[in-house]
């Protein structure tokens, strides 16, 4: 048993974080240089950087980070930083918060034409003193490949958490798939109660009225239904067997003083076969991943990577905090290569689902930035979120 799963079996309640937890910007200041550093970045899956030169820009709080594929075909990460004048050196654009560019062929400075290799390497540095320059590069991150996802961090922590989303979405091939569309969302919001939000889905039931009829589970979790439930997951898990899958091994939040990490197959239920409209199938399924019809995958990693994973689809939603008050949500859709279904059809569902969950939390915000704001109870179903209040109040401490 963990120290969180130890101590609600003591009767031990956690309340809900101060609001200067959300709004003060020393506390921000402190994230972002003591806790961002050392937490695992998704950058982008894999096959969005296939080609050679291919690369994305990722930003969180002030930091900026290129992730690129170079000529030897090593994904490298590298800080978006001239070593002249400190110069960002290249921009993302408005795809999901990345620009991907099949042809780089070099990093070239805009403002005084200093030319970096593709592993960071200054190449040309123009000027009298350029000679001694020699050796002079990019500052460079640990690179992770798992589960088909690129990640970055300032060290090699972390490292037995991101086994286990290999584990998690590894059958699934993502590294043979596509990214058929991306979004970037803004949220007017701390980057913890975008957090709180995702981690329980109490919530759904009375604000997501798309996704719970979707997802069966929810109504039948909300009408005490759990035998429904039970009988479904049952079901689905004998029929996934049948055709060849075998779902991943269960791990509802395992969490460290570092890291922490969930993962959760569950059945969608109301014959859903997918997360659509209609429920069918947008398109063909991943590779070897037939028999995953009508379920699905919930996991996360850490505060900034979640992810739901369908027969058809994987989306990923990647919190990256901007400022004490503010949040990007940059969201890829990923898809088996040959899927040539409708992009509007593709994000419907968890688009409208995004939007209403921004209204949710930029009220949140509204509310926790009142003088009249107090710290209020967990209830059952938010024991995610409440773990989360308590890894982060013991780094806060610490």
């Amino acid at each position: 048993m963990n120290n969180f799963n130890q101590h609600v079996a003591e009767g031990n309640t956690t309340k809900t974080l101060s609001g200067s937890a959300y709004t003060d910007p020393e506390v921000f200041e402190k994230e972002r240089r003591f806790l961002f550093r050392t937490l695992p970045v998704m950058a982008v899956p894999s096959c969005h950087l296939e080609k050679k030169g291919s690369y994305t820009v990722t930003d969180i709080a002030k930091e900026s980070i290129i992730t690129v594929r170079g000529k030897d075909g090593t994904i490298r990460a590298l800080a978006n930083s001239c070593r002249h004048r400190g110069k960002r050196l290249l921009q993302g654009n408005n795809l999901g918060g990345t620009e991907k560019i099949s042809n780089l062929k070099s990093i070239v400075c805009p403002y005084h034409g200093w030319n970096y290799k593709l592993d960071g390497a200054l190449a040309h540095a123009r000027g009298d003193e350029a000679g001694l320059l020699k050796g002079l590069c990019l500052r460079k991150l640990q690179v992770h490949e798992a589960g088909g996802l690129t990640f970055y961090n300032k060290t090699n922590e972390n490292v037995l958490h991101l086994n286990a989303l290999d584990k998690a979405l590894g059958l699934l091939c993502l590294s043979e798939g596509k990214v058929s569309a991306t979004k970037q969302y803004d949220v007017k919001a701390n980057w913890k109660l975008w957090t709180e939000n995702f981690l329980e889905c109490w919530h759904c039931a009375s604000s997501h009225p798309e996704l719970s009829e979707n997802k069966g589970f929810i109504t039948q979790f909300e009408n005490g239904n759990e035998d429904v439930y039970v009988s479904d997951d049952i079901k689905w898990r004998i029929q996934a067997q049948k055709k060849g899958w075998i779902t991943p091994e269960d791990a509802d939040l395992e969490m460290d003083k570092a890291m922490f990490s969930f993962n959760v197959s569950l059945p969608l239920g109301k014959g859903n076969l997918t997360a659509s409209k209609n429920g069918k199938r947008l398109g063909p399924a991943f590779n070897g991943a037939a028999g995953f019809e009508g379920g699905a995958i919930f996991g996360c990693l850490g505060p900034f990577l979640f992810y739901m994973a369908y027969v058809d689809y994987v989306i990923l939603f990647c919190v990256r905090p901007i400022a004490v008050e503010q949040t990007k949500v940059d969201v890829f859709w990923i898809t088996a290569k040959d899927f040539e279904g409708s992009t509007e059809d593709l994000t419907w569902l968890w688009n409208t689902t995004l939007k209403q969950d921004i209204k949710l939390v930029e009220e949140s915000q509204q509310g926790v930035s009142s003088l009249y704001y107090t710290p209020g109870p967990f209830q059952a179903d938010e024991y995610r979120t409440q773990a989360f209040v308590e890894w982060w109040k013991n780094w806060f401490h610490k």
